[in-house]
């Protein structure tokens, strides 16, 4: 008799050898994928642990034993995104599958979808700038490990929130120097201040520069686009931090999105307003220089800021799902886009 992990096997005259381990792989790995058994259903069939079961699936994965493949999703979603740079008047544009009717999931969802697609465009050297939020934390979280060793992340805004982690940019940008396996850089200070003056004497503090340098050699910006003040998506954004005079303060004056920090009107406009005055953010300027901002934002509020954002001229790849994909293009239907940077030449897919 052979031993498994919780007892007695049939024995088969012989130890579990490489062949031996390799045919309990192809049992397991037919029970589990050919059959529809449950791990712990074929642990109580083999007599080996629930976590032995879990392992040898993951050797048959790792030895090719089992070989998974996922169907390539449908050219409808290359065509929306062709017809969506277009009409946005940006380079390109990425779409994912996705949901129209939860904000929070919509968001989630796009994010890990576009995941892998977005590691691809981060640079192999250089200097990569994120500006944090709801889809970004998400799409952080779900990137695949690759390795960027000469690549330098840096926050593009300042903020530090641990009631809200993915407002909280320190965090988010060690979370994805992780992922990625390389150096980043640090910005000690909040998102928003008091006044102008306190943010114009902060930004001079040589510990702060350290980092700020860096927005004037940005390679890529990684960032999100913010809701409008009237919206309340189900998950902390910085317009929680302002009161509800405030946010009417803001929709009286059209504004329906930020973006790295700015508000954004629907044609573009980034708006000069004591906003921007008391938050620390990469200057304009610098984002300009960059070779390739990608704005990663899907969800039913975001129509009108992602619109704006594109129209700013400062996008120039926007991810975003299906659903909402659809919905900007039914707003531009009517209301054709009155600038942007570049159209698209290429669809990316």
């Amino acid at each position: 008799m052979t031993t498994g992990d919780n007892g007695p096997l049939p024995d088969s005259g012989q130890g579990l050898g490489i062949s031996g381990d390799e045919e309990m792989m192809r049992l397991v790995a037919e029970l589990y994928y050919l059959r529809d058994r449950s791990q712990s259903a074929i642990a109580d069939l083999t007599g080996f642990s629930v976590s032995k079961v879990s392992r040898l699936l993951a050797q048959a994965r790792q030895t090719g034993v089992v070989r998974i493949s996922v169907q390539a999703a449908p050219d409808t979603l290359d065509e929306v995104a062709g017809q969506l740079a277009a009409a946005l008047g940006i380079e390109e544009a990425y779409v994912t599958p996705g949901r129209g009717d939860d904000p929070a999931a919509a968001s989630r969802l796009c994010a890990v979808a576009a995941a892998p697609w977005v590691a691809e465009t981060i640079p192999e050297a250089g200097v990569l700038g994120i500006a944090g939020g709801y889809t970004v934390s998400a799409l952080i979280d779900a990137l695949p490990p690759v390795r960027r060793a000469h690549l330098t992340i840096v926050p593009l805004v300042g903020g530090w929130d641990p009631a809200t982690p993915h407002l909280d940019i320190n965090e988010l940008i060690r979370r994805a120097a992780e992922r990625l396996d390389c150096r980043y850089l640090l910005l000690h200070a909040p998102g928003r201040l008091d006044s102008g003056a306190v943010k114009r004497a902060l930004m001079r503090e040589s510990t702060i520069r350290a980092t700020t340098e860096y927005w004037s050699r940005l390679s890529v910006g990684l960032i999100g686009v913010g809701g409008g003040p009237r919206d309340h998506p189900g998950y902390g954004t910085v317009m929680d931090r302002v009161s509800e005079r405030e946010r009417r303060r803001l929709a009286g004056r059209q504004v329906v999105g930020d973006v790295v920090g700015y508000l954004v009107t629907i044609d573009g406009t980034l708006i000069d307003d004591p906003w921007g005055d008391h938050t620390i953010a990469a200057p304009v300027s610098d984002l300009r220089r960059a070779s390739r901002l990608v704005a990663v934002s899907a969800g039913p509020h975001k129509v009108a800021g992602i619109i704006g954002a594109c129209r700013s001229g400062l996008v120039h790849t926007l991810v975003t799902d299906e659903p909402t994909a659809q919905a900007v293009l039914a707003h531009l239907a009517t209301r054709p886009p009155k600038r942007g940077r570049r159209r698209a030449a290429t669809v990316a897919g």
